[in-house]
């Protein structure tokens, strides 16, 4: 059942922490009884992980594990190699553990022991080869008659992932293992697999998403250990990420709320506040981003890091006279692996692009789309698409055929398909973008919906619909303090000028842009052309040295792109 929409107060949300705690044991381990003498090197490493010494923690657990004696009991390795991966997850060390955990599942030796091992294994693994380690792990635990086992492997397999699997198949994996988990009534299981599966039907735009994200979230208890809580506050973050998603703003602000007041360690606790950043920006409280995002980026450099990044590159779109890209450059790499996060950073980037006038804005974006398209995905694809309609109808339109059958139904994704019909049907469109613009306004996303206010007003009917309309996207990026959004609808033409107009906001006044200059693009043509470097001199009468420096900036400009590109691209930009 998709969520209500809730119309945002703009006030802070007020916290209600909502645990179903069971009778039944929450512990998510499969190791049942650890050594006594163990269990202090297990908290030890746990508190180096929660400091940030994650590679310290680590090096501590192979060590301890090296000293294990052949005959010590399986339930001591699966211990160590469980919260390995918990602690390695915190910080940047998850592939040097993978040979580590393949050596802990050759040294046990029951099967249920092995298939544990295999599956945090999978767990940590790339897309290529999970779901064969999975499977491993998977015939271990049917060997072992461990249906908490089989459980919560069937729910690691639903996870989606670009690994070949159907859609379809996923969401019957998923099923199975949830199915399997309630049988055993272990709360943890349930949960794990409770979010394997909503995460499977978020990707896939499914409605019961939301509801299966609830039952995840609030069936393990409040003070769960590390290990329980680190799947404990995944689900929380999925939650929030997913009702973000579908523009419920408030049911992801009080998500993300309760999910920091609960986080297990600094780490969860920055990536909760990065969600509050991106809601804050969404809802057009760019100081309260701004203050989150940076929030985010304290400590090591993480997956926070990145998705705080998308928020000060999207405040900076707005705030600054030349925003500088490095801000969205220096995050992808933290969100790579996270694809809604990695394209949402890419349409704030193709907009700063627009912004700097540099050429070809939109050079990523079919590319991202490509992505989306060929991993079936429903969700987190579609401000790409309205990135493109509104900075170039023409590039947009084939790909309104292409990704039309992959569109959200959710209320946010259905608002921007909306918008893009109607941007890119021209004057026909006029009352689609005007429709989209009044539903982005309730949800609220003000500055995407003054955004299309604008872009109404210029295939209005008539100039005075088009200037009433102007006055609505000024009223919203005035109080929003949206101030380029404001500066593109003040410089309008049409925009009636006996009235009185507020001022231009300082930092958009006399602004330079910093995409190509006027010397830069007369070279680039020349270079387009093929003229040598010696030639674009003597036909500018400028030095080859200098020649050569700006043939350098311009490709530069291009992401670094070889000269002989620089024909098409210009082509791609004008």
């Amino acid at each position: 059942m998709t969520t209500a929409l809730t119309r945002s107060s703009g006030r802070p949300a007020r916290v209600r922490v909502r645990r179903r705690v069971s009778s039944q044991s929450a512990l998510a381990s499969f190791a049942t009884v650890v050594s006594p003498g163990l269990r202090a090197t297990l908290r030890e490493a746990e508190g180096l992980g929660l400091r940030g010494e994650t590679r310290a923690a680590l090096d501590l657990l192979m060590s301890t594990a090296a000293a294990l004696s052949r005959g010590a009991p399986d339930d001591d390795r699966v211990a160590i190699g469980e919260l390995a991966v918990v602690v390695c997850a915190w910080g940047t060390e998850l592939l040097e553990a993978h040979p580590f955990l393949e050596r802990l599942a050759e040294e046990v030796g029951s099967p249920g022991a092995r298939g544990a091992l295999l599956f945090t294994r999978g767990r940590a693994g790339t897309a290529a080869e999970t779901p064969e380690i999975l499977s491993r792990a998977l015939a271990e635990f049917r060997l072992a008659g461990d249906l908490r086992g089989q459980a919560v492997t069937l729910g690691e397999l639903c996870w989606p992932r670009e690994d070949g699997l159907s859609g379809d198949y996923r969401i019957r994996v998923g099923r199975e293992g949830l199915a399997l988990a309630r049988r055993t009534r272990d709360p943890w299981a349930i949960a794990f697999c409770a979010g394997r599966l909503a995460g499977c039907e978020t990707y896939l735009d499914r409605p019961e998403a939301l509801e299966h994200w609830r039952e995840a979230s609030e069936v393990l208890p409040s003070s769960p250990d590390a290990i329980t809580a680190e799947i404990a506050s995944l689900n929380q973050f999925n939650w929030a990420h997913t009702a973000y998603g579908h523009g419920d703003y408030a049911l992801a602000r009080r998500v993300a709320a309760e999910g920091k007041l609960l986080a297990h360690g600094a780490t969860w606790a920055r990536k909760f506040a990065a969600v509050e950043a991106l809601v804050h920006w969404r809802t057009g409280d760019l100081a309260a981003a701004q203050a989150a995002a940076r929030a985010a980026r304290q400590g090591r450099p993480q997956m926070a890091t990145g998705m705080a990044g998308i928020a000060l590159g999207a405040v900076a779109l707005e705030r600054e006279g030349r925003p500088d890209p490095k801000v969205i450059d220096d995050t992808l790499g933290h969100i790579a692996f996270d694809e809604q996060m990695l394209w949402l950073a890419q349409s704030v980037r193709a907009s700063l692009r627009v912004a700097r006038q540099e050429p070809a804005p939109l050079r990523e974006v079919p590319q991202a789309l490509e992505l989306a398209a060929r991993m079936q995905v429903r969700f987190g694809w579609e401000d790409l698409l309205l990135t493109m309609a509104l900075t170039d109808v023409s590039a947009a339109r084939p790909w309104v055929a292409t990704m039309g059958p992959l569109w959200p139904q959710n209320a946010r994704g259905a608002a921007v398909r909306t918008a893009v019909d109607g941007l890119v049907s021209g004057r026909d469109g006029y009352n689609l973008v005007v429709a989209a613009a009044e539903r982005f306004a309730a949800l609220p996303e003000p500055m995407t919906a003054g955004q299309l206010f604008h872009a109404a007003a210029r295939v209005a009917p008539d100039t005075a619909t088009g200037n009433n309309l102007r006055w609505r996207a000024i009223d919203l990026f005035q109080q929003h303090g949206a101030e380029r959004s404001l500066a593109a609808v003040l410089r309008d033409r049409s925009l009636h000028r006996g009235q009185r107009l507020p001022a231009v906001p300082a930092s958009q006044r006399l602004v330079s842009t910093a995409g190509l200059t006027a010397r830069e693009r007369e070279v680039a043509t020349l270079a387009a052309k093929g003229y040598t470097a010696q030639e674009i001199a003597d036909h500018l009468h400028i030095s080859i040295g200098t020649a050569r420096n700006h043939v350098l900036n311009v490709r530069q400009k291009f992401g670094g792109v070889p000269k002989r590109k620089l024909a098409q691209l210009l082509a791609d930009g004008a």
